[in-house]
C-alpha cells in the first residue's frame, strides 16, 4: 500500500504540482483503509448474530439498520479506492485530461469518506458488540446468582434468630441493642434479594421488547448489585453469628415449633364464644340504669312518663330532682373483660327497649374531642358529619340527642379528658347514660354539676371453676377425648398461670384447641416466657406466647399492623391489600385473586385465635352493615413490642425517637398538624401508606423527593389528579383516586410490580399513559379502569399483567364496548358478566371476542339483552341469538355458565360436544328454547327458570348422559310436559329436587327417586304430584321436604312416614285435598314442621315441642324475618 502512494506522489509532482502533492500525503487515509478492510469481516459476522436476537431484544433490532448502513458505507469506500487504484495502474502512468479531472474530485472528497465510514463504523459496531454482550450476560443470570445465593440461604437463619431473641429484650439488655442492627441486616439483605428476583421477572419477559433507558439501568444494576451484595452478605453473617452467640450465651430457647395437624376429632359440644360468669355483673348494671325489669315496658310506654328513667325519691330536694346526667364505669385490668361486658349490656333486650338511641363510641389512648363529637353525630343519625367548624359540630350534636333518652357507651378511656364531651351530650333527655370502660379509677374524678356516678363496676379474673370451664371451651378440651387425662393436669397448670383473663383464655385457648398432641401442651407449659416480668395481674406473658406459636407467615402478617393506631376499625380486604403489597403472600401462577383469597383466609385465621376482634357496629349506611375489627390494647402492645424498630404509626401528639430505623410509616396525622418535614425525617423508609384524603400533590411531591428508598406507595384516598415526576423506585403502587394521567418518569419504574387503578375513573384515555409506559417489563399485576383497556393494546407488558375480576360487561353495536374489544380483557379472573350480548350481531364479531382465550373465568352469564323479557323480539333477532351464541364458545376451563333472555330454539352446538369439560353448573333463565338436547356429562348442577316455551327434557336428563348430576331445579317452565321421571332412580348422586310451577307435566309413570335425595321440593307440578307418597319410600337421607299446591295428594301414611329417618323439616301448603300425613309423634320429632290450609287434614291435637298446634305455625314470623336479614 505504502509503495503505491508513492509511485502517485513521484508521477503527479511534475503535473499537479509540489504543493498538492504534499497536501495528498497530509491525508492520512491509508491506515484508516486498512482498519475499515479489517473490520469488515467481523461487521458481517456481527450482523448476522444481531439478526437472529434483533426479536428478543428491541434495542438490538433498532441498532441493526445502523450498522448495515455502516458496512455498506465502508464497502463502497474501499471499492472506490480499488478502482482508482486500477484505473492509475493501467494508464501506464500517462495522466490524459478526463482522469485528471475525475482524480482530482475523487482526491478532494476521499478523506472525507474514509474518515466519516470509519468513525461510523468503529461507533456502532462498539455498541452493537456492547449490545449482544449485555444480551448473553441477561440471558444466562447464573453468573450473578452465585453472588446472591449466600444471601438466600442465610436470610431464613436470620430471621429465625429473629424471632428467637424479639421477645426476649425486655429482659436482656445486649439482645435489645443488637436485634435492631440485626433486623437492619436482614432489610437490607432483603433488598438485595428482591433487585435480583425483579431482574429475573424482567429475564423472564424478555420476549416482551423494551425501549427507552432500560439498557443503561441494566448495566448500572449489574454493576452496582454485586457489589452490595457482597457487602449485604458480609454485614449479615457478623450481625447474626454475635446474636447467635448472645441466644446462646443467656440459654434462649429456640423458636418452638409450629403445632402439626393433628387435630381432635370435632365433637358436636358448642363452643361458647362469650365467657360466662358475668351474669352478677350485667344484672347489676342493668339494675343501677334503672332499666324497667318487665319486658312489656319499651320504649313507647316510657315516652309517657319521662322522669321515670333515673330513680329519685319522692322526698329528694329540687337540687337533687334536677335532670342529672349519669355516669356507669366498668373498671379493670386489661383483658378481663370490660369491653365484653358493655356489650352484653348494650345489646340487652331490656335495654334495646328502654332506651331511644344507643351509640358505641371507642375512645382510646388518643382523646380527640372533635372526632368522638362527630362519631357520635353519625352513630345517632346515620349520616357522615362533615362539618369542620366546632361550634357548628357541637350544635349538631345537640341537637342530634335533644329529647332523647341516649345510651352512650364510651369505650377504653385513658384520661380526664373524657368530660369535654359532656356538655352537648347534656342536652338529651332525663335517663340518658354514659358507660365508660376504663383500667384506672382515676379517670373518673368529675367536675360536672349536671352528673351523677353511680356505684363502679370493678372486674376481676373469671372465678376458678368458671374461667377452668371456659378455658375448656375455648381450647377445645372434651372430657369426653381418649387422652383427656393426660392433658387435664397440664391444662390446669396453665389456666392457673392465665389469672382469670377471658383474652388470654380466647388467645392461648385457641393456639391449642383441638390439638391432641401432648407435646404441644407441654411446650406451651414450659416455656420460658412466663420467666418475662410482669405485674400481679399482667397478662402479656399469655398473649406473646401465642404471638409466638403462631406460623411465620401469619406472624408477619399480624406485626405489620402496628402500622395502624390502636383501636382503628379494619377490614379484611383492606388488610389483603396491604399484605399482598409488602409480599407477605405467595403467588401461584401470578393470580391476584387467588392472592387475596389466601390473604383473607390467613385474615381469618388470625380472627379465629382472637387476635382480631369483631367490633360492635351500629351505624348502617345505605342499608349496608360493613363488618369491621379492631386488635385489642393488649394484643396492639404485643404487636408494636415486635415491630418497634420497624414500623410506626405517625399520629397528633406524637414524637418518633428512633427514626432512622423505621422502614414502613403511615400517615395519621391530621394535615393541619403535620410539618412536610417531619415526614422527610424518617430517611429509610421502604413503605408509606397515606390513609387521608386531605395531602394534596406538594406533600406527595416532597415526601417522593426527599424519600428515595420508597417503594410501596399506597395512596387509597388521597383526592389528587396526578402523580409526581419524583416518584421514586416504587415496587407497588395502589391508587383508588381520581387520578387523570401519570407522569413521563412514570415509565422509569422498571421494578414495579403491582399497580391498582380500578378506581381511577378520570384517567385520560389519550394521555393518562406516557408513550414509554411499555418499559414496566417488571410489572406483575395490574388492574387498570375498565374503560381504559381498550387502548392498551400497543402495551403488551401491560396487557400481559392486567387482572380483572368478578366483571360486567355491557356490549354495545358502536363505540368503544363493542363485543370485538373483549379480545382486550385477556386478564379477566372469576365471574364475567357480559350483557346485551345480542348487539354483537354475527357469529363472526362474536368469535372475534375470543371468549374461548379466558381461561381463568371461573363463572360466565351471558346476557342476551338489557331487560328481562325484551327478547320477545321478531323472529330475525331470534336467529341473531343463535348466532351470537354460537360464536361464544368459553374456555373449556368453565365451571360455571349463565345463560339469560336468549330468544333461540336451541342451545349451541359446543354445549354437547364435550368441550366444557370441567363445567359444573349450568343456569338457563328466561330462554326461549323449547328442548335441550344435550350437556355437558360433568355439569353437577342444573337449574332451569322461565324457560315458557320448553316443553321436554326427555333427552338430556338421563344418568347416563348426567352421571354426576346432584341439584336439579325446574321452575316456572309454564309449557313443561314431558320428564324421564321413571329413570331418576339412576341419579344416584341426586340430592335436590325442586320442580315449581310446572302446570303441563304429564307422567303416564309415577316417579322413583334415588335414596341419596336430601331436598325433595314440589309446588303446582302437574300429574307429578301422583308419585307422592310412592317416590317417598326408601328416602333414608331425606332431610327436608316442601309441598305446596299438590291437589293431588291425598294421603302420606304413617309407615311412609316414619321411614323418613332423617328428615327434619316439612312445610305442608294449599295441599286441599289432604286428609292424613304422619302420626303425632313422628312430627313431634321435627325441628321445623309447617302446616297451613289444608282444610281437609283431620284436627288432631298435634303440638310441637313449643306448644304450638301444628296447623297453626306460621311460615315465618316478623321476628324470624327480622332475624334472618340481620344474619345476612
Amino acid at each position: 500500500m505504502e509503495g503505491f502512494w508513492n509511485r502517485v506522489f513521484e508521477f503527479l509532482e511534475p503535473t499537479i504540482g509540489q504543493s498538492a502533492v504534499d497536501a495528498l500525503k497530509n491525508l492520512d487515509v491509508s491506515e484508516k483503509i486498512s482498519w475499515l478492510q479489517v473490520k469488515l469481516p467481523r461487521a458481517r459476522l456481527l450482523i448476522e448474530i444481531s439478526e437472529s436476537r434483533s426479536f428478543i431484544y428491541k434495542p438490538i433490532d433498532e441498532l441493526l439498520p445502523q450498522l448495515k448502513e455502516a458496512v455498506n458505507k465502508a464497502e463502497i469506500v474501499i471499492a472506490e479506492f480499488e478502482s482508482q487504484k486500477q484505473r492509475l495502474e493501467g494508464s501506464n502512468w500517462r495522466i490524459q485530461g478526463e482522469l485528471l479531472n475525475n482524480f482530482s474530485n475523487w482526491i478532494s472528497n476521499y478523506p472525507d469518506n474514509v474518515v466519516s465510514a470509519h468513525c461510523m463504523l468503529d461507533h456502532v459496531c462498539n455498541e452493537m458488540e456492547n449490545l449482544c454482550s449485555m444480551l448473553d450476560i441477561l440471558k444466562n443470570p447464573n453468573q450473578f446468582n452465585i453472588h446472591i445465593s449466600r444471601i438466600c440461604a442465610t436470610l431464613p437463619r436470620a430471621k429465625l434468630l429473629i424471632e428467637r431473641s424479639e421477645c426476649w429484650r425486655l429482659k436482656h439488655k445486649s439482645i435489645d441493642e443488637l436485634l435492631p442492627q440485626l433486623k437492619e441486616a436482614v432489610y437490607k439483605a432483603e433488598i438485595e434479594k428482591d433487585d435480583v428476583e425483579s431482574m429475573k421477572r424482567i429475564l423472564e419477559g424478555a420476549e416482551c421488547r423494551v425501549e427507552g433507558e432500560l439498557l443503561n439501568y441494566l448495566r448500572n444494576w449489574m454493576t452496582v448489585v454485586l457489589e452490595k451484595a457482597k457487602i449485604a452478605q458480609g454485614n449479615l453473617d457478623c450481625v447474626c453469628k454475635e446474636m447467635k452467640n448472645l441466644c446462646k450465651n443467656y440459654n434462649i430457647p429456640k423458636i418452638p415449633s409450629q403445632f402439626g395437624n393433628t387435630a381432635r376429632p370435632i365433637t358436636t359440644s358448642r363452643h361458647r364464644d362469650e365467657p360466662c360468669g358475668r351474669d352478677k355483673e350485667l344484672n347489676d348494671a342493668i339494675r343501677l340504669l334503672r332499666v324497667p325489669e318487665s319486658g312489656s315496658c319499651g320504649r313507647k310506654r316510657v315516652r309517657k312518663k319521662r322522669n321515670s328513667g333515673l330513680y329519685i325519691p319522692e322526698n329528694s330536694s329540687n337540687v337533687e330532682k334536677k335532670r342529672r346526667l349519669a355516669i356507669l364505669p366498668i373498671v379493670g385490668m386489661g383483658g378481663v373483660g370490660k369491653t365484653t361486658l358493655a356489650q352484653m349490656i348494650y345489646k340487652d333486650k331490656r335495654v334495646l327497649s328502654y332506651f331511644d338511641l344507643r351509640i358505641w363510641i371507642c375512645v382510646s389512648d388518643k382523646f380527640d374531642r372533635e372526632r368522638l363529637m362527630k362519631e357520635i353525630i353519625e352513630c345517632a343519625s346515620g349520616k357522615n358529619c362533615n362539618v369542620s367548624n366546632l361550634n357548628k359540630i357541637e350544635e349538631t350534636l345537640e341537637e342530634t340527642l335533644k329529647s332523647k333518652r341516649v345510651l352512650l357507651v364510651l369505650d377504653d378511656i385513658w384520661s380526664k379528658d373524657w368530660q369535654n364531651l359532656l356538655g352537648p351530650i347534656n342536652e338529651s333527655s332525663e335517663g340518658s347514660v354514659i358507660i365508660l370502660t376504663t383500667r384506672s379509677s382515676e379517670h373518673l374524678q368529675c367536675t360536672g354539676v349536671n352528673m351523677t356516678i353511680l356505684n363502679s363496676i370493678f372486674l376481676e379474673g373469671l372465678e376458678e371453676e368458671i374461667y377452668w370451664d371456659f378455658f375448656r371451651s375455648c381450647s377445645g378440651l372434651e372430657v369426653t377425648s381418649d387422652n383427656y387425662c393426660q392433658l387435664e393436669s397440664i391444662a390446669i397448670e396453665i389456666c392457673h398461670r392465665l389469672k382469670g383473663s377471658p383474652l388470654a383464655a380466647k388467645t392461648l385457648g385457641g393456639l391449642l384447641k383441638n390439638r391432641i398432641n401432648e407435646r404441644d401442651w407441654i411446650a406451651i407449659r414450659d416455656s420460658k416466657m412466663w420467666e418475662l416480668k410482669q405485674e400481679e395481674h399482667d397478662i402479656m406473658p399469655a398473649l406473646q406466647l401465642s404471638y409466638q406459636h403462631l406460623p411465620s407467615h401469619l406472624k408477619k402478617c399480624f406485626s405489620f399492623c402496628s402500622l395502624y393506631p390502636k383501636d382503628h376499625e379494619l377490614s379484611a380486604i383492606e388488610l389483603a391489600k396491604l399484605w399482598i403489597m409488602e409480599g407477605f403472600i405467595p403467588t401461584e401462577n401470578d393470580n391476584l385473586k387467588h392472592m387475596e383469597d389466601v390473604a383473607l383466609g390467613y385474615f381469618q385465621d388470625l380472627k379465629n385465635g382472637c387476635f382480631f376482634l369483631k367490633k360492635t357496629t351500629n351505624v348502617e349506611y345505605e342499608h349496608w352493615i360493613y363488618e369491621k375489627h379492631v386488635i385489642h390494647d393488649l394484643m396492639h402492645d404485643v404487636c408494636q413490642s415486635i415491630t418497634t424498630e420497624e414500623c410506626y404509626c405517625l399520629q397528633d401528639g406524637e414524637i418518633c425517637l428512633n427514626k432512622d430505623n423505621i422502614h414502613h410509616l403511615a400517615i395519621f396525622k391530621r394535615p393541619s398538624k403535620l410539618r412536610l418535614r417531619e415526614v422527610l425525617e424518617f430517611k429509610k423508609v421502604h413503605t408509606l401508606l397515606v390513609p387521608f384524603s386531605n395531602y394534596g400533590i406538594n406533600a406527595i411531591k416532597s415526601w417522593c423527593r426527599g424519600l428515595t428508598d420508597i417503594r410501596h406507595l399506597s395512596l387509597p384516598y388521597c383526592n389528587i389528579t396526578e402523580l409526581p415526576e419524583n416518584i421514586g423506585n416504587l415496587k407497588h403502587l395502589q391508587y383508588n383516586t381520581p387520578i387523570e394521567k401519570l407522569p413521563d418518569s412514570f415509565c422509569t419504574l422498571y421494578n414495579l410490580q403491582h399497580l391498582d387503578m380500578w378506581s381511577c375513573d378520570n384517567f385520560s384515555k389519550s394521555e393518562g399513559f406516557p408513550n414509554g409506559s411499555n418499559n414496566l417489563i417488571g410489572l406483575q399485576f395490574f388492574r387498570p379502569p375498565l374503560h381504559l383497556v381498550h387502548f392498551l393494546t400497543d402495551k403488551p407488558n401491560l396487557i400481559r399483567a392486567m387482572q380483572l375480576y368478578d366483571l360486567d360487561y355491557d356490549v354495545y353495536k358502536h363505540g368503544e364496548n363493542k363485543i370485538e374489544n373483549l379480545k382486550h380483557l385477556t386478564g379477566v379472573r372469576g365471574s364475567f358478566y357480559i350483557k346485551s350480548l345480542e348487539n354483537a350481531l354475527t357469529k363472526k364479531a362474536a368469535e372475534e371476542a375470543e371468549l374461548n382465550k379466558q381461561e381463568f373465568v371461573d363463572t360466565l352469564s351471558l346476557d342476551m339483552v338489557r331487560t328481562i323479557f325484551s327478547w320477545k323480539l321478531p323472529s330475525r333477532n331470534n336467529e341473531i341469538h343463535s348466532e351470537v351464541l354460537e360464536g361464544s364458545r368459553p374456555h373449556h376451563n368453565l365451571r360455571v355458565l349463565e345463560i339469560f333472555n336468549y330468544g333461540g330454539a336451541a342451545l349451541a352446538s359446543w354445549m354437547g360436544d364435550n368441550l366444557l369439560s370441567n363445567l359444573r353448573r349450568v343456569f338457563l333463565s328466561d330462554c326461549s328454547i323449547c328442548s335441550v338436547s344435550q350437556l355437558p356429562r360433568s355439569i353437577t348442577e342444573l337449574k332451569i327458570v322461565s324457560c315458557g316455551q320448553l316443553t321436554s327434557l326427555m333427552d338430556c336428563l338421563r344418568p347416563k348422559l348426567l352421571p354426576e348430576l346432584k341439584c336439579l331445579n325446574l321452575s316456572l317452565c309454564h309449557d313443561l310436559e314431558s320428564l324421564p321421571v321413571e329413570s331418576f332412580s339412576g341419579f344416584e348422586s341426586l340430592e335436590k329436587l325442586c320442580i315449581k310451577y310446572c302446570f303441563m307435566l304429564t307422567c303416564p309413570t309415577k316417579m322413583v327417586l334415588p335414596p341419596s335425595i336430601k331436598v325433595l321440593k314440589l309446588k303446582s307440578c302437574g300429574e307429578l304430584e301422583n308419585s307422592i307418597p310412592s317416590c317417598l319410600e326408601n328416602l333414608s337421607s331425606l332431610e327436608k321436604l316442601s309441598l305446596f299446591n299438590c291437589q293431588r295428594i291425598v294421603s302420606i301414611p304413617d309407615e311412609v312416614m316414619r321411614n323418613l329417618k332423617s328428615l327434619k323439616s316439612l312445610y305442608v301448603e294449599n295441599c286441599q285435598n289432604l286428609i292424613s300425613l304422619g302420626d303425632e309423634e313422628f312430627l313431634k320429632s321435627l325441628k321445623h314442621c309447617v302446616i297451613k290450609k289444608c282444610p281437609k287434614l283431620k284436627k288432631t291435637r298435634r303440638r310441637n315441642p313449643d306448644g304450638r298446634q301444628l296447623s297453626d305455625v306460621p311460615s315465618s314470623s316478623n321476628a324470624g324475618k327480622r332475624k334472618a336479614r340481620a344474619r345476612k
